[in-house]
């Protein structure tokens, strides 16, 4: 099937870092033939944008961007910036405009930004797809290629849900339709969790270092920095996740905390039957990942 990028020929990516960064780059890689915009607060950010080619034109203020040229938004900031973003650009939207993200958090946020943008069509996005590193300067024109993307529109609008899911099939992405409260419990299980706990277990060193004066950062082997790579994620990126799916997040640390009190009581009473049981079910659940 063609490549038409679901119709768009403008571009807006509001937020240069390495998902926005990489989305621009996936699309000169894959031969988008229209105009792509940026916007991002830090000046240095669309400099190396514009120097990388990401972009053809890159902006600081909302009021300078040609919004006359541009049918497609995507915000690719924190979560929590994204119903500010979408209250300032409202007046600027051309009818046709469609707006999407590329957020890990949907739920009741999605259905607050179908609100705010209506008339115009809000359809909600998680690419599957990122890394630990921050800005621009780490995009990867690849990053999107034969991974999942998760869909979660509401509304009716067929047509444009279409054309945003043909948009991200045309750059390798794999798509999947699911419901917004749906997808928050889901990744807050198997993403938000993972990210919990990789940033409480440096955090338990940090304490235990401080506990006992020995540089324990001085000592990881490969396990302890493969487990916790995702630790050295964005801050604010993640800080606004957390706070954004609150509910589900807080229900997955409370699985795991009973989780880890039955290995930690089956340690304190020896009973190597149940240590053995809860190792060997996880070592079993884990390798049929691979």
């Amino acid at each position: 099937m063609e490549k038409d990028f679901g119709g768009f020929k403008g571009i807006l990516i509001i937020g240069l870092g390495i998902i926005g960064g990489s989305l621009a780059l996936a699309l000169r890689k894959e031969g988008y033939k229209g105009k792509i915009y940026g916007f991002d607060l830090n000046k240095n950010r669309i400099e190396k944008a514009l120097e990388l080619k990401a972009i053809d034109e890159g902006y600081d203020f909302y009021e300078m961007i040609p919004w006359e040229n541009i049918d497609f938004v995507v915000l690719s900031t924190p979560v929590k910036t994204f119903e500010s973003i979408a209250l300032k650009i409202k007046p600027f939207l051309k009818d046709d405009t469609v707006i999407s993200d590329v957020g890990s958090v949907k739920g009741d946020l999605v259905l607050r930004l179908y609100e705010i943008l209506k008339p115009h069509v809000f359809v909600g996005v998680h690419p599957i797809a990122g890394t630990e590193k921050e800005g621009i300067e780490n995009a990867k024109y690849d990053l999107f290629k034969n991974a999942r993307l998760i869909l979660t529109p509401v509304g009716e609008d067929r047509e444009k849900i279409e054309k945003v899911e043909k948009f991200w099939k045309d750059i390798g992405s794999k798509t999947e339709i699911m419901d917004p409260h749906l997808h928050d419990f889901v990744f807050a299980s198997v993403s938000h969790l993972p990210h919990a706990i990789a940033f409480a277990l440096v955090d338990s060193l940090i304490v235990l270092s401080k506990e006992t004066g020995i540089d324990l950062f001085k000592y990881p082997g490969g396990g302890f920095k493969d487990f916790t790579r995702i630790a050295a994620s964005s801050p604010t990126v993640w800080k606004d996740i957390f706070l954004e799916n609150k509910e589900n997040v807080l229900h997955t640390i409370d699985v795991f905390e009973k989780s880890l009190e039955r290995l930690k009581e089956a340690i304190k009473k020896e009973d190597e039957k149940e240590i053995l049981n809860i190792l060997s079910e996880s070592r079993e659940k884990r390798m049929s990942l691979d």
